[in-house]
């Protein structure tokens, strides 16, 4: 779990999956010990680096506790589930996501072919990326099977993050997208020897053509490496290989996966260059919510393709391009523009540091695009200059005729996404 989750978040995942015991850390135990008073199937709260307390069980004491046998299951049905992730919540609370052993072992085997070139147990890697999180929760297990070494950050403070891969020489960082952009435009990466980077995995969030050119450049990075998957997709469904990385692309379809685009309207499938929904099938792909047959089926199709909800198109060579969420697509008099391309547009200003866009109702158009801008420090910005850029960059229905706002921070979730719904909130309090 997330442990800055609220009390009212915390108590609806937990109701998820009722848990009996918790291990939780100092972060965390004042919020995990009002919870608790509210549920009758939490019976034992496992604690980390704190002292002894009659409430809670050290993990220490847990592990010395001899009436605690470990009884392994007496099954072997692949099907079974290993561990239930909570989904993103970009548009509302979580739901418990049930991967399988099928999965996981699935996607083990996938990253221990040599022709992915993943890493090797010599290795030093940095664990940034959030546990709570498929991304992190996959990649510290796929770390661990290789046998590498992980330096972990409880988490990201620009001084440590850059020191840390500065001595202990890291060859490989597994980022989202706003850590690659701040190695593109931060001033204080200049202070730190960073050349022992030799590749950069991004994922959780799209990462735009531009900013991975301008990191690439900036730290001599021999590969900036897209993929993308979703926690219901046990991480990654599509992604480059070692030999075949089109630029600005998520990739190709990992081994044994099926996808098909769908038109957002009709349903039709459609071809190459043809932008509609994602959805996928294959052995990668969740079991289901947990406790929540009702959204399980509505989350797959009559042929069983997981529907993602996210809207991208294929080339003639089988590369993906990932555009937006279905949900979060401006409609601007019958145009769809999607807020991720604005925001990569935004992006490569200088002075710009972070940005989020949304659309606004407007009764003729529909929706107007609008930015919410964070300025690098010391910047002089206007709101006029910026509508300006960005209509050089794009399309007539593109440009930012809701306006830009200025503020001190894009609210995101922790793997990077943008939380568009918040970025509504901030907007009705400044109207």
């Amino acid at each position: 779990m997330n442990p800055n989750y609220t009390a009212h978040e915390m108590l609806h995942v937990i109701n998820i999956s009722k848990p009996r015991i918790i291990f939780c850390s100092g972060k965390a135990l004042a919020c995990v010990d009002e919870v608790s008073r509210h549920v009758g199937f939490l019976k034992e709260i496992v604690t980390f680096g704190l002292p002894m307390s009659h409430k809670h069980t050290p993990f220490v004491t847990f592990l010395r506790d001899k009436s605690c046998s470990f009884q392994p299951l007496d099954e072997h049905d692949m099907n079974l589930v290993a561990a239930i992730l909570c989904s993103s919540g970009t548009t509302g609370l979580p739901k418990g996501v049930m991967l399988s052993q099928k999965n996981i072992i699935s996607l083990l085997e996938y990253v221990s072919e040599p022709s992915i070139n993943f890493i090797d147990n010599r290795e030093v890697t940095l664990g940034l990326t959030p546990m709570f999180h498929a991304y992190g929760f996959m990649f510290m297990l796929l770390l661990a099977t290789a046998g590498s070494k992980v330096v972990v950050m409880d988490r990201f403070e620009e001084h440590i993050f850059l020191r840390s891969i500065q001595n202990h020489k890291i060859k490989h960082l597994f980022l989202v997208p706003p850590l690659v952009v701040f190695l593109a435009k931060a001033e204080i990466v200049d202070k730190y020897d960073l050349s022992s980077v030799q590749r950069i995995y991004s994922g959780a969030a799209p990462l735009s053509e531009e900013i991975e050119t301008l990191v690439k450049k900036r730290l001599g990075v021999d590969l900036v490496i897209q993929a993308y998957g979703l926690t219901e997709t046990t991480l990654a469904v599509i992604g480059p290989t070692e030999n075949e990385n089109k630029k600005g692309t998520a990739g190709t379809l990992r081994p044994g996966v099926t996808c098909k685009v769908v038109d957002l309207e009709t349903g039709r499938t459609l071809g190459p260059h043809k932008t509609g929904e994602l959805r996928f099938k294959g052995p990668f792909i969740m079991k289901g919510y947990y406790g929540d047959p009702q959204a399980t089926a509505a989350s797959f199709d009559s042929d069983g393709f997981l529907l993602t909800g996210d809207v991208g198109y294929y080339d003639e060579d089988g590369f993906f391009y990932i555009v937006d969420r279905a949900k979060e697509l401006i409609k601007y008099k019958g145009y769809q523009v999607p807020p991720a391309e604005l925001e990569a547009v935004l992006l490569t200003h200088p002075a710009v540091k972070d940005a989020g866009v949304v659309g606004i109702p407007d009764e003729a158009a529909g929706e107007l695009p609008l930015a919410f801008i964070v300025k690098q420090p010391g910047a002089t910005l206007t709101k006029e200059e910026i509508i300006k850029y960005v209509a050089d960059h794009v399309s007539p229905q593109k440009r930012l005729r809701g306006g830009v706002l200025f503020v001190e921070s894009i609210p995101k979730t922790s793997s990077g996404k943008i939380l568009r719904r918040e970025l509504r909130i901030m907007l009705k309090s400044k109207m």
